[in-house]
């Protein structure tokens, strides 16, 4: 009688395992996912900070420095080579995937960025104080398959310069 129920418990266990492999699976993609909406947020909001600031004696820092910062900011999750910067899109968002930008490939991200009417987010003081400056940072989420694959995260930050 009793290996009749110790088999009868693993039957059951062997029933249940698969899908507390795929419930736990979910979570840890889930929290993956979350850490990339962080880093991409963070990046785009550091990124237009630094492209709408200004020292007393120069103009905006421009794309490249821009770019510089966001492949700094995400170093920990995507290559440098990976970051794919600046894209600069003449209109303000939303900005559309295949039109403004190309979209990510997995473990890859884009960014793409309106500097108001400045080109190359670099702007004078008389012309451009207080335009708006978009930043998008989208990244190319490659889970295991677990909450369907191919998922765009985007982080993004709007800012007024001071140029």
């Amino acid at each position: 009688m009793r290996n009749r129920r110790s088999g009868q418990a693993l039957v059951e266990f062997a029933l249940a395992l698969p899908i507390l492999i795929v419930l736990v699976a979910g979570v840890l993609e889930l929290g993956r996912g979350y850490s990339f909406a962080v880093e991409t947020s963070d990046a785009s909001r550091d990124a237009a900070r630094l492209v709408a600031g200004k020292t007393s004696t120069t103009n905006g820092p421009g794309l490249t420095a821009m770019c510089n910062l966001v492949k700094a900011d995400l170093a920990a999750a995507v290559a440098s080579a990976n970051v794919a910067c600046p894209t600069q899109v003449n209109h303000a968002p939303p900005f559309v995937a295949g039109t403004d930008y190309t979209a990510p490939a997995p473990d890859h991200a884009v960014v793409a960025v309106y500097c108001g009417t400045s080109l190359d987010c670099t702007g004078s003081v008389q012309s451009n104080y207080n335009s708006e400056v978009d930043v998008f940072v989208y990244y190319g989420f490659s889970d295991l398959k677990v909450l369907g694959g191919g998922i765009t995260i985007t982080g993004s930050s709007r800012a007024t310069t001071a140029w």
